[in-house]
């Protein structure tokens, strides 16, 4: 069943101290002005609504239905907006019934999604889809393999013609997946030998040179999982191999990122963290991290290695807490130790790396996981009541947005961050986004409660301070009760999306709520 989706128009300005946030500047003549929004009726916060963004050329909204073909296939819904907002097509497609999306990639507006088995899907546990979309001819292919096991994690690249998945199999060696979309030839690579198990982490494409460069996490000990960074040819052919040391071996290198300098040359960026605690001996937090690390990889070695621990950064007190940096620093002090020694172990999620003029910026977000206690009366054998108490996990909660400027080499130039308010996700997924208005100045934002919050700097110094507008709704009378799975998203040029579910509440219609999946349009100015 086809649902039917509007798109509006809208003619607001909402100000900012140095910038505007503002909608497409478009004059709805039928009747007053509207948000550039779409908004599609939704049973549930969890339907399979997701989009893409495809430049100048639109958005791609898509979502599994409820139909189905012989019991054996499901359709997908995809369909074409342009940057209007205004409805293109939608098209179905038919997919195994049990496979789910996993991740996409999208070069020059020829988008590959991947579809994976779910891990309790019956007859399906090691089926794989690579699903082509043409989006100016809007014409979809498939490719359909059956892989080793059941995938637990999976990412994807594409280069040309080649597409590439790097995917995990629990308890066993990471694997990289090289298909070739025109002929369907697919070859499938394992990262470690003598089957040792391994997790695949990341990669990057050198297309000049048709290399990849990936990374893997191979487990030591219980504690402690060695970074890798493997050089291979499109064939699968592993070039070059080097362990990512961290000097220390308490020290662990964690959720690495890559930046190519040239054909033999990778900056990396990432976490580590103090597997050892100072007192007990085992780490205070498994997935928390004590700073960021960075080194060059140059023909297969590493060199110039770099720490630098939270306390060491200009922003410490903004995301550890002025009061907990200060008796950070005075153990450190007292016991004349480095700050790395005593650095607090935050949980971080980075972003993919950003390159901006002669600059390499990392961003990240510090959060933690959110739970209540809830009650339960239970009775005993005998029939005797007690009170039985657990914890319900509500989300993750986002604290603080971290972001530092690199050179090439790895040096950090700056850093400075942002206060994240009210912000808990049911996933853990990039929130912050980043726009560079100048070559000097730098926007981030995000959404949140129906408002997009936003903060303007110039690398470590803060040109305005966090400020927060709202996003219009399609009526003006209609006030949102509740907000959830709120996202951004970069479009082109100053254009963002806003997405997300909401509950409104609609004072002239019979309808007195409504739950919708929603697509706003911004700009900043």
């Amino acid at each position: 069943m086809q649902k039917r989706i509007t798109g509006y128009l809208f003619l607001v300005v909402l100000f900012f101290p140095a910038f505007r946030l503002q909608g497409q500047e478009t004059i709805n003549t039928s009747g007053p002005d509207k948000p550039l929004r779409i908004e599609i009726p939704a049973r549930s916060t969890e339907e399979t609504y997701r989009i893409v963004p495809l430049d100048t050329t639109g958005v791609l909204l898509f979502f599994k239905s409820v139909e189905t073909i012989h019991d054996s296939l499901t359709k997908w819904y995809f369909s074409l907006y342009d940057k209007n907002l205004r409805l293109r097509w939608i098209k179905s497609v038919p997919v195994r019934t049990g496979l789910e999306f996993r991740d996409y990639c999208n070069e020059n507006n020829k988008i590959s999604f991947l579809f994976l088995a779910g891990e309790k899907t019956k007859g399906l546990t090691n089926t794989e889809m690579i699903l082509t979309m043409d989006g100016f001819s809007a014409k979809f292919t498939a490719i359909e393999n059956f892989l080793p096991e059941y995938v637990t994690e999976a990412k994807c690249r594409v280069s040309g013609d080649l597409f590439f998945a790097g995917y995990n199999i629990k308890n066993k060696p990471a694997h990289l997946q090289v298909v070739d979309l025109k002929s369907g030839k697919i070859s499938d690579h394992t990262l470690t030998s003598s089957g040792t198990a391994s997790v695949f982490t990341g990669f990057i494409l050198d297309t000049v040179n048709s290399t990849v460069f990936a990374t893997i996490g191979k487990p030591v000990s219980k504690n402690f999982t060695e970074c890798i960074l493997l050089k291979l040819n499109y064939s699968g052919t592993i070039l070059a191999e080097t362990t990512i040391s961290a000097i220390s071996p308490g020290w662990e290198i964690r959720t690495p990122r890559l930046i190519l300098n040239n054909a033999d040359e990778v900056l990396v960026l990432s976490m580590f963290r103090a597997v050892k605690s100072r007192s007990s001996g085992k780490s205070d937090n498994m997935n928390g991290s004590s700073g960021i690390f960075s080194c060059i990889v140059r023909n297969g070695t590493e060199t110039d290695l770099r720490f630098r621990s939270f306390p060491e950064l200009k922003s410490a007190s903004h995301i550890i807490g002025e009061k907990d940096l200060l008796a950070m620093q005075k153990k450190a002090s007292k016991k004349n130790k480095s700050s790395i020694e005593y650095a607090p172990e935050l949980n971080i999620l980075p972003h993919p790396l950003i390159c901006c003029q002669d600059q390499v910026i990392f961003l990240g977000e510090s959060y933690s996981p959110e739970y209540h206690s809830e009650n339960m009366t239970e009775f005993d054998f005998y029939g005797r009541p007690y009170v039985s108490t657990y914890n319900v996990f509500d989300g993750y909660r986002y604290n603080n947005a971290l972001i530092a400027g690199f050179d090439r080499s790895g040096n950090l130039r700056w850093d400075n961050s942002m206060e994240i308010r009210n912000l808990i996700s049911p996933e853990l997924v990039p929130k912050v986004m980043v726009y560079f208005p100048s070559p000097d100045t730098t926007v981030l934002c995000y959404s949140s409660e129906g408002r997009i919050a936003s903060k303007i700097i110039r690398k470590d110094e803060v040109v305005e301070k966090l400020d927060f507008s709202t996003l219009d709704l399609i009526n003006p009378e209609d006030k949102m009760i509740t907000d959830s799975k709120n996202n951004m998203l970069s479009w082109y040029g100053p254009y963002f999306l806003c997405y997300g579910y909401q509950e409104i509440k609609s004072i002239n219609a019979s309808d007195k709520k409504r739950l919708v999946y929603y697509i706003t349009k911004v700009r900043f100015d």
